[in-house]
């Protein structure tokens, strides 16, 4: 009888496990405390960060917005002259623009006072934008030639030419006097090309 409590004891294993279970799952409700714990941790620890760098920014922002402020009217004053000296600037090149052949004009009046009356004899004036046609009257061809040649050198002056030479009488006579049409064309910004024929039939029939 002794003997048959004594080995069904030696092989009674159960209470053992039952410890072994319980530790076990101590460990693991350890376990998972620790880590719900730890990622508490790291969730607080970043929402206070974020919080700190918003309070942060905050603070920066309204630095800002103060500075901004006591700068409003000093950029508002300085918009306002910038846009003054661009108007001025723009109104002064057109002013320039406009006046341009009215200068060419009167430099064209003070060359021609200043010619002698007796070798060309000036009759008529037009004055078209950057374009000056006179019709006059010369002794010869050589006195001309010379008039142009004075008025070539005006300042602002690109080109010049005569055309339309004939002697007033008949042409056996050679003391007559000689018309003449001189034409003048002064410097100035450059024209906008207009488009070719080729152009305009290319895109017709693009049309």
């Amino acid at each position: 009888m002794t003997a048959a409590r004594i080995k069904a004891g030696g092989f009674n294993l159960l209470p053992h496990r039952q410890r072994d279970a319980r530790l076990a799952r101590r460990r693991r409700y350890v376990e998972w405390t620790a880590a719900v714990l730890c990622g508490c941790a790291a969730v607080a620890l970043l929402v206070g960060w974020q919080a700190f760098e918003r309070t942060r920014i905050d603070r920066q922002r309204a630095v800002l917005d103060r500075k901004l402020a006591t700068l409003a009217l000093p950029l508002a004053e300085h918009a306002r002259r910038t846009g003054e000296a661009n108007n001025e600037r723009v109104q002064n090149e057109r002013a320039a623009t406009l006046s341009e052949p009215l200068v060419h004009l009167l430099d064209l009046l003070d060359a021609l006072s200043r010619e002698p009356s007796d070798a060309v004899v000036v009759r008529q004036l037009r004055q078209r934008g950057r374009e000056t046609e006179l019709l006059a009257m010369s002794t010869d061809h050589a006195a001309a030639s010379a008039w142009l040649n004075r008025l070539a050198a005006l300042r602002g002056v690109k080109d010049a030419s005569l055309s339309d030479l004939h002697r007033t009488a008949s042409a056996t006579d050679s003391s007559a006097a000689i018309e003449l049409t001189a034409n003048l064309k002064w410097d100035g910004p450059p024209e906008k090309a207009k488009p070719s024929a080729a152009v305009h039939q290319k895109t017709r029939g693009e049309k």
